[in-house]
């Protein structure tokens, strides 16, 4: 059957029964004789909260909503039945009911008529609707059952509901250290200071075994006029029971876990929900532990990883990354961390400090010279690049002084005293350069008996300035060459220098100042060795 709002409102509108038309428990029609039942004042004041739920007694939402979704769903006449409301202002009434399924534009929705059928409520009101639910119910006043169905009846221990009711003394079930808390809960909702909730209650049956079950406690008015409380159970003790399985298991787990973490090599620790270390092994106290404190007692200094467990919740992140992260103990480590589903994180931690150690040795292995330890041709243009881009992060210029040297008769030398008085004329030309210039100057073995200095941020004046001082120091080198120390060596050296860099004209790279120094170091040796010869970029003659 198809209605149209207007014709609802046209059938229904002034009847003194009461319709309300709804989908999902969400009214989208509703008489002023409905709206008046529940305790509103008018259409207008009832359609302002639309939700059905709220006049449903709380243990009965999961069935309402189950038989809402059976009626839409089906179709037809589903009969007449007694419930039990709540009005807006938290007064019980029953009523009669009748639910249909009609057609309510562009799908179903549950037509549902209803009549108010007295104030009070009666046993066999309560038996009508609840005798055969599998929920156990009691109504009771004073700590005395007025009425249980047989769910509750066999959950207590009874045979059915007139064995129970033989002994309807309900406080022999609470334990007595329980009993005053329970006389002034009921006595409290009796009097209407607060309202029913759901609670987890432990009863002792007459046979001494232990009941668990959840209550919801709700207060009605019975039929003697007086107010009672029905009371909702449903047996949890298999819930109850696996709960405990659970908490057991998950104290061995615990164990375990704390067993493995213990094991393993890396630094590894859990963290509960407010990152508290709960879970730690040796490792990770070693790089995250303060000395000072006890081994029975340690503590832990992990500020910095409270800052990345901040981070990740904000990003909505589970897991986090930090590389090289110095710890409190002074050592690099990589770090890994994972949030988990109970908002506890695990952090592993693998001590990094020896592998970068050697990492920098093989480094500088790899871009320095054996023989004189300075840069090597990889090792120098690495450097520049690096130079380079700390200037330009710091919104600088980038430009530099260079001068290349060759030491003037070198094959002679190595002819007349031999390879190994080479070698310490290299080295101590080597020491000479780089005693002689600033911590970020460059000193580089360009191969042979070449060399090369780069002078960052030097004018053409400074370039040619310490390129002469370099070549007076090389020039006042001495090698001894006998056992005694009576004879020695002297070395003069040839120079190029230029100047390169991002200039206000032209742009200078290193290639190009190497080529343009280059060629005025052997300009300098064509011209009669140990001098130095400067040249500006794009410049043919000496200045």
């Amino acid at each position: 059957m198809r209605f149209e709002p207007a014709e609802i409102a046209r059938l229904y509108g002034r009847s003194r029964v009461g319709v309300v038309v709804h989908k999902d428990l969400e009214a989208v029609y509703v008489n002023d004789a409905y709206a008046k039942m529940m305790g509103h004042r008018n259409i207008e004041d009832f359609m302002g909260t639309p939700d059905l739920r709220q006049y449903i007694p709380p243990s009965f939402h999961h069935e309402a909503e189950k038989l809402s979704r059976k009626f839409q769903e089906g179709s037809g006449f589903h009969g007449w039945k007694k419930v039990y409301n709540i009005q807006a202002n938290g007064s019980p009434v029953w009523m009669e009911i009748s639910d249909e399924t009609v057609e309510w534009q562009d799908g179903n929705a549950v037509l549902t008529t209803a009549q108010m059928i007295d104030n009070g409520t009666t046993a066999m009101q309560v038996d009508h609707m609840l005798g055969r639910s599998f929920i156990g119910v009691m109504v009771h006043r004073n700590m005395t059952a007025l009425y249980v169905n047989e769910s509750f009846a066999c959950l207590m221990g009874a045979a059915n509901a007139s064995a129970f009711m033989e002994n309807p003394d309900i406080l022999r079930f609470i334990p007595e250290e329980r009993r005053p808390r329970a006389i002034k809960h009921v006595a409290a909702i009796l009097s209407g200071e607060r309202g029913g909730d759901r609670h987890r209650v432990r009863d002792v049956l007459d046979d001494g075994s232990v009941v668990w079950r959840d209550l919801t406690d709700e207060r009605i008015l019975w039929h003697d006029g007086k107010p009672a409380i029905m009371t909702t159970a449903h047996d949890v003790r298999e819930e109850v029971e696996m709960h405990q399985q659970l908490v057991r298991a998950k104290a061995g787990l615990e164990q375990a876990v704390t067993e493995v973490i213990r094991m393993v090599p890396s630094a590894v620790a859990m963290l509960d929900r407010k990152l508290d270390v709960i879970h730690f092994n040796r490792e990770f106290s070693r790089l995250f532990g303060d000395e000072k404190s006890p081994e029975t007692d340690p503590k832990f200094d992990i500020s910095s990883l409270h800052d990345c467990c901040a981070d990740m919740k904000r990003s909505g992140h589970d897991h986090a990354i930090l590389d090289e992260m110095q710890t409190p103990s002074g050592r690099l480590a990589d770090i890994r961390m994972n949030r988990m589903k109970d908002g506890g994180v695990m952090v592993s931690a693998t001590d990094i400090t020896d592998h970068k150690r050697k990492e920098q040795i093989l480094d500088t292995l790899a871009s320095t010279d054996p023989l004189t330890r300075a840069l090597n041709r990889r090792g120098f243009e690495s450097a520049v690049s690096r130079l380079q881009e700390i200037r330009h992060l710091k919104n600088k210029s980038w430009l530099f002084g260079l001068v290349v040297l060759d030491l003037d008769h070198f094959k002679t030398v190595n002819d007349s005293y031999g390879h190994d008085v080479g070698d310490r004329v290299l080295e101590k030309v080597a020491d000479t350069l780089r005693q002689a210039l600033r911590d970020d100057d460059l000193v580089v073995r360009l191969g042979g008996e070449e060399f090369a200095v780069l002078l960052p941020s030097a004018t053409a004046a400074v370039t040619r300035r310490i390129g002469e001082r370099l070549s007076n120091l090389i020039r006042d080198i001495k090698i001894p060459v006998n056992k005694v120390g009576t004879e020695y060596l002297h070395v003069t050296a040839s120079l190029g220098a230029t100047v390169g860099g991002e200039g206000r004209q032209n742009i200078t790279d290193l290639a190009e100042a190497m080529r343009i120094a280059d060629e005025a170091m052997y300009e300098a040796k064509e011209s009669g060795r140990d001098q130095l010869i400067f040249r500006f970029p794009g410049q043919e003659a000496d200045s």
